[in-house]
């Protein structure tokens, strides 16, 4: 079914204030000056861009005022024939004509143009000259062509050449800058020149056109350089005016008996009004169709220009989204630690009495064993959090990577049960290279981990292997378990986050799925590569390949004399009751003597007042935080300033690490507290004090 054809869209925007008069003033000037020439021609039509303003009032104007406009426009078109010479039979025969071809216009250009009818777009400037002027003009200068010499015996040929020629032309150029010059404001955008240098333009090119048509010489191609300068200079209204202004100074020129056409072609009137239209076709419809290319050009720099300002906000936004997630999850991660500090520390203390039952020291066993799984799931999730935002990694420090297997070994040990850890570093002892210890070790745990979470006998078994590259060597490190295995399909996602190979209901294992998508993103950053091969039923061997540097000095032993445990006062420094008895207990049970204090500030004035061979400081706390007492301890005079202080905090991020070195601490530990590590951190807190890059137990 057709769609219906209609003149007025159903809602027509709101337009400036007193646009139908100055239509209708525009309609009569150019109607009786366009009168005026074609009677002093003897009725050959130079201009008519009466029609194209009546086109540009029945498509901008809403319904009822592009009525009124239509009906008062025909009228005076009526009159000024009549006042011209014209028979009534004649000027009713015009201004019917005149009204059928604008609205005709009006329709196609609505179907062709598109609703905003922007002359500026390249594409709706073709159609309008293409399917919706030249139609109308052509269709109604036939039709009114044929009515003449039926009516008044006109010859259809000249009649035709006169109302086809001078409307066509009239059509082209009235109507699209009528558009352009209504919605002024719109479209004078963009424009490269200044006030001054565009006024400055306009009265150069109309003095140089006005020049050009006032002699006989041959000088029309003048006008293109200079059309050229308005429109690359010029926003498309302004374009548009010039284009009408130049017109009705060359057709008045002409009229007149001047200018170069006049001299070139001396009384053939006919042929100088037809040089006349096709010179002005041509410059008007390359001013406007540069002017749209233009205009399109400068539109698209403001859309990248939009479009490049999104983005730059929607990165801002995702950095601040990324950064309150951080700050959310290490606020969560603190917030979680603290209270299973109390709950491990004091599993911990009861399995180590002597007369807990054998029922009972199975139950704490789970509880151990739960905490440790909800710890590591923190420690997943801030992990993943912290590499996917790009974290960068730290600086590489010297490491003795069979050392890091063995420490590795020992954490994992209270894990394994029944199983047998098998270690195999004979290719790397005594060789030292330059890397990122912390993030080594959290690879082998998380491997490790793995390797025993999936293994429920036999045995898990870690080899190291160096393979010498240029500049460096390329360590592969594996851990084969003897566990479930893999099915082959399962291999395929098991490196993306939140990803298990057993998704179903009734899975045997718990987890979020992220040590292994964050053991792939670690070994990326430095540069490395992460696989796995197995066997369902068998077992699997994961592995992973990173380049490091060797170096030729190794780090020093520590000495004999600073293995002794359970001598030595300790001051314990947390604001919360519970950390503060876990560790206190925990030190006590290992024969040390320890003091306690709620802030930083006692913490200060504690240390003042008397020595302590440690002090294991909080981080977060009122009054004075453990940073800020860091630095009142060192800043404190003789051998006081020196005192070891280890944070012992739930704060783990790499960041929360680096303030602590910065503040002068010795160590970093991390709640919930293993209580081996406390007493050896105890005994040594001169083992992390070498440099940023300690070892985070907290991590492990």
């Amino acid at each position: 079914m057709a769609s219906r054809i209609e003149l007025f869209r159903p809602a027509q925007a709101p337009r400036a204030d007193g646009l139908d008069l100055a239509f209708l003033a525009a309609y009569a000037i150019c109607a009786l000056l366009a009168y005026a020439w074609t009677t002093s021609i003897n009725g050959l039509a130079v201009l008519w861009i009466c029609n194209g303003l009546l086109t540009a009032g029945l498509l901008l104007l809403p319904r009822q005022q592009a009525i009124a406009l239509a009906v008062l426009c025909t009228t005076i078109d009526f009159l000024a024939a009549l006042n011209s010479g014209s028979a009534p039979l004649r000027a009713a025969l015009i201004a019917g004509c005149d009204l059928t071809e604008a609205v005709l216009a009006a329709i196609l250009a609505r179907r062709v143009c598109g609703a905003g009818l922007d002359m500026n777009v390249l594409p709706r400037f073709r159609n309008f000259v293409l399917l919706a002027a030249l139609p109308a003009t052509v269709t109604v200068g036939t039709l009114g062509a044929c009515l003449a010499a039926l009516m008044f015996r006109d010859d259809f040929v000249t009649a035709w050449k006169t109302w086809v020629f001078g409307d066509s032309l009239g059509m082209i150029v009235g109507a699209p800058a009528a558009l352009l010059l209504a919605r002024f404001r719109r479209y004078d955008v963009g424009a490269a020149a200044s006030r001054f240098e565009t006024f400055g333009l306009i009265g150069l090119v109309l003095g140089a056109a006005a020049l050009i048509f006032a002699t006989p010489l041959p000088a029309l191609f003048l006008m293109f350089p200079l059309g050229l300068l308005v429109v690359i200079r010029l926003s498309s209204p302004y374009t548009a005016l010039m284009a009408m202004l130049v017109s009705f100074i060359a057709a008045s020129a002409t009229v007149a008996g001047q200018g170069p056409i006049v001299a070139q072609f001396p009384g053939d009137m006919p042929r100088q009004i037809l040089v006349l239209q096709l010179y002005l076709a041509t410059l008007v419809s390359s001013a406007l169709i540069l002017s749209s290319v233009l205009a399109q050009r400068a539109a698209a720099q403001v859309s990248l220009r939009r479009a490049l300002a999104v983005a730059r906000a929607a990165r801002r936004d995702a950095v601040a989204s990324d950064g309150a997630k951080g700050r959310f999850l290490a606020i969560m991660s603190h917030e979680m630690r603290t209270p299973l500090n109390g709950i491990k520390g004091h599993a911990q203390l009861l399995t180590a009495r002597a007369d807990l039952a054998p029922q009972a020291r199975q139950q704490l066993g789970v509880i151990q064993a739960s905490c440790q799984v909800l710890l590591s799931l923190i420690t997943n999730i801030l992990d993943y959090s912290r590499l996917g935002s790009g974290a960068p990694l730290p600086a590489p420090a010297p490491l003795v990577l069979a050392d890091l297997v063995r420490t590795a070994g020992g954490i994992i040990g209270p894990s394994l049960g029944r199983l047998t850890l098998r270690v195999d570093v004979s290719a790397v002892e005594g060789v030292v290279h330059e890397g990122n210890e912390d993030h080594i070790l959290q690879l082998l745990l998380y491997l490790l981990g793995n390797a025993v979470k999936f293994t429920d006998q036999g045995h898990i078994a870690v080899r190291m292997t160096l393979s010498p590259e240029a500049g460096a060597d390329r360590v592969r490190v594996s851990v084969r378990d003897t566990g479930v295995g893999l099915a082959p399909e399962a291999m395929t996602q098991l490196f993306q986050p939140f990803t298990q190979a057993d998704t179903s209901a009734t899975r045997r294992f718990e987890g979020a799925g992220l040590g292994l998508a964050t053991s792939k993103s670690l070994v990326e950053q430095m540069q490395g590569r992460i696989g796995v091969e197995s066997v369902l039923g068998e077992g699997s061997e994961f592995w992973f390949e990173i380049p490091l540097p060797r170096l030729e000095a190794s780090p020093e032993a520590p000495s004999a004399e600073s293995s002794s445990l359970g001598a030595g006062r300790i001051l314990v420094v947390d604001d919360h009751p519970v950390n503060r008895q876990v560790a206190s207990m925990m030190l006590l049970a290992a024969g040390f003597d320890v003091e306690t204090a709620e802030d930083g500030a006692q913490a200060v004035e504690a240390v003042r007042s008397r020595p302590f061979d440690v002090v294991f400081m909080d981080i977060h706390m009122p009054v004075m935080d453990g940073l800020a007492a860091c630095r009142a301890i060192r800043a404190l005079e003789g051998d006081r300033a020196n005192t070891p202080v280890v944070a012992i905090t739930a704060a783990t991020l790499p960041e929360d690490v680096v303030r602590c070195h910065e503040a002068g601490m010795n160590a970093h530990l991390a709640k919930p507290i293993e209580q081996e590590q406390l007493v050896a951190a105890a005994a040594h807190p001169w083992r992390a004090a070498a440099g940023p890059s300690w070892p985070e137990t907290a991590t492990a």
